[in-house]
C-alpha cells in the first residue's frame, strides 16, 4: 500500500501546478517551479536532498499517474487545469482511504503482537507460582519436546498472522478509478471514443487495469451513448464512486481481520501456551512429589 503521506504530497504539488497554469504560467515552467520549491523544502527540513520528479515530490506511484494524465491531455488537446485538479482530488481521496485503512488495522496489529507473547507469559506465570518451569523445559526430554513444539507453533502463528495482515492491507489494483479519470481527460478534448481508446493504450501500454474499472468504464460509456450526453462528466463521477467503493472495501477487510486473527490464536498460540505454560507446571508439581518423574 502506498504511504498516505506520499499520495497527499503529490496531490498538493499537482494542485500548485494547476493554480500556476490557471494563472497563465506555461505548464513546463509551472512544473519546474513546483519542482524547485519541493526540492528546497525537502532540504530545508533537514531530511537531506531527495530526488524530485516533474512536480517536486518524492518518487511514488502517484508520479506515474501524473505523467500519464498529462501525456493523455497533451495528446488529445484536453484542458490541462481540469485534468490536474481532477487528479489531485483523486490522489487526496486515495490518501484518505489508505489512512483510514491503516488506522483500522492498528488495533488488530497490536492484538496480534500481544497474542504471540502468550507462550512466554505462560513460562513466567509458572515461575511465579513457585514451579521451576525453566528447569523442566531445559533439563527434561519432555520439556525439550514442549519447547520445540511451542516454537514451531509460534512460528506458524507468526507467518499466519503476517499473511492475514498483509491481505487486509493489500493495495488491490493500484489507483482505483484511474482508468475512468484518464478516459475523462481523453474525451475532454472533444475527440471520438476510438481516439480516446488509442490514446490511453499508447500512453499506458499493456497496463493491467482492474477488472472493476474496465467494467465500469464500459457501463458508463454505454450510459452516455444511450443518453446522448458527453461521457467525460459521467466518467469522473464514476471514478469518484469507484474510489469510495475501494475505500469501503479496505475498511471491511480491516474489520474482518479482527475476527480472522482468532484462527492463529486457537490453532497455534493457545496450544503453544499449554506446551510451555501448563505442561511444565504439571511436570514440576509431579516431579516434586514423585522423584522418579524427574
Amino acid at each position: 500500500m502506498t504511504p498516505p503521506d506520499d499520495a497527499l504530497a503529490v496531490a498538493r504539488a499537482v494542485d500548485r501546478v494547476a493554480v500556476l497554469v490557471a494563472a497563465g504560467v506555461p505548464p513546463p515552467r509551472a512544473l519546474t517551479l513546483v519542482a524547485e520549491l519541493g526540492a528546497g523544502a525537502g532540504a530545508g527540513a533537514g531530511s537531506g536532498p531527495r530526488r524530485s520528479s516533474s512536480v517536486g515530490r518524492p518518487p511514488s506511484p502517484g508520479e506515474s499517474e501524473v505523467d500519464g494524465v498529462l501525456a493523455v491531455a497533451a495528446r488529445t488537446g484536453s484542458p490541462v487545469v481540469p485534468a490536474l485538479r481532477a487528479l489531485a482530488g483523486a490522489l487526496r481521496d486515495r490518501a484518505a482511504a489508505e489512512r483510514a485503512v491503516r488506522t483500522a488495522l492498528a488495533g488488530p496489529r497490536a492484538s496480534a503482537r500481544v497474542v504471540l507473547a502468550l507462550p512466554a507469559f505462560g513460562v513466567l506465570l509458572g515461575s511465579a507460582w513457585g514451579v521451576d518451569t525453566v528447569g523442566v523445559l531445559t533439563r527434561t526430554p519432555l520439556g525439550w519436546s514442549c519447547v520445540v513444539v511451542a516454537a514451531l507453533l509460534v512460528a506458524v502463528a507468526v507467518r499466519w498472522s503476517r499473511h492475514l495482515l498483509a491481505a487486509a492491507a493489500a493495495d488491490t489494483g493500484g489507483a482505483p478509478g484511474l482508468l475512468l479519470e484518464v478516459w475523462a481527460v481523453a474525451l475532454s478534448g472533444g475527440g471520438a471514443w476510438s481516439d480516446a481508446d488509442r490514446t490511453v493504450a499508447a500512453v499506458y501500454g499493456d497496463r493491467d487495469w482492474p477488472e472493476v474499472d474496465r467494467r465500469r468504464l464500459a457501463e458508463t460509456l454505454a450510459l452516455a451513448d444511450h443518453a446522448g450526453v458527453p461521457a467525460a462528466g459521467l466518467l469522473r463521477a464514476a471514478a469518484v464512486d469507484r474510489r469510495a467503493d475501494a475505500a469501503a472495501e479496505g475498511l471491511v477487510r480491516a474489520e474482518r481481520l479482527g475476527v480472522r486473527l482468532v484462527l492463529p490464536l486457537g490453532v497455534c498460540v493457545l496450544p503453544a501456551f499449554v506446551c510451555v505454560g501448563v505442561v511444565p507446571v504439571v511436570l514440576g508439581i509431579l516431579s516434586s512429589t514423585s522423584p522418579g518423574l524427574r
